[in-house]
């Protein structure tokens, strides 16, 4: 669990307390960032290997330290 924004393109790891017991320890990077008046909700993330985002609250992840870029989902 964080309490701190995870970036864009930085790599996740889906935590044991989500609440998708499938997506438990999958890693992914941040695409999407659902925020509203500085309040960080949730992130939209693509999971490595899949096509699509799929939707995480916030308490769900733990940023790894890998940053990506851009370029690398272009």
């Amino acid at each position: 669990m964080t309490m701190e924004r995870i970036a864009f393109y930085q790599e996740i790891q889906v935590s044991i307390e989500c609440r998708s017991p499938e997506f438990r320890g999958l890693k992914g990077a941040v695409l999407g960032i659902s925020e509203e008046d500085g309040v960080v909700y949730g992130y939209a993330v693509l999971l490595h290997g899949e096509s699509t985002t799929t939707y995480f609250e916030k308490d769900e992840l733990t940023a790894t330290g890998k940053q990506f870029s851009r370029e690398d989902y272009c």
